[in-house]
């Protein structure tokens, strides 16, 4: 029975310990105003609670230290289809069967949301409403593409989630 005392002490112990240890949040002095084109809003295809929040704690993290108020306009164009996909389901799992008996199949439809079109405009300005920054990035063969540049985005975490990091690392550049 010590032993398993022992053993509930130092674990919640480290659990303590790592809850301490674990920094607050951070706020950054950008304010983000996302919007998206209407007719995809209601489909469901983008988070946008969770876009804000990754991309507010994305500057956070690169620019800890941010001390100039900006405002960053993003307007989401995201268009998508519905696609429906097929799989053959096995009724079991496999097991040998004499060769008089037949396995049982059936058909699985399910549908998903395919992106056909993805386009950011993003406009960054400083405390007194000057234009800093405005710039685009517009899906090019499934890959992200910075439009001032021309440049392909690393593909590293989803559209969303890559475009969070490309608006970040513009906060930490401007604040350079």
């Amino acid at each position: 029975m010590t032993r398993h005392a022992a053993l509930f002490v130092t674990v919640g112990f480290l659990l303590i310990s790592g809850c301490a240890t674990t920094p607050a949040h951070r706020s950054t002095p950008v304010a983000l105003t996302i919007t998206i084109k209407s007719d995809t809003a209601g489909k469901g295809v983008v988070d946008l609670q969770w876009f804000r929040n990754t991309t507010l704690a994305l500057i956070a993290e690169q620019v800890p230290n941010a001390r100039n108020p900006m405002t960053m306009n993003v307007k989401l164009d995201v268009t998508s289809r519905e696609q429906w996909i097929s799989r053959i389901v096995s009724s079991g799992p496999w097991t040998p069967m004499p060769i008089s008996s037949e396995p049982s199949f059936s058909f699985e439809n399910t549908t998903s949301e395919q992106i056909t079109r993805y386009r950011v405009v993003y406009t960054i300005s400083d405390a007194a409403g000057q234009l800093i920054e405005s710039n685009q990035l517009t899906l090019d063969n499934g890959q992200l593409v910075d439009a001032k540049t021309g440049a392909p985005l690393k593909a590293r975490f989803g559209l969303f989630g890559d475009t969070a990091m490309f608006l970040a690392s513009r906060v930490k550049t401007i604040e350079q």
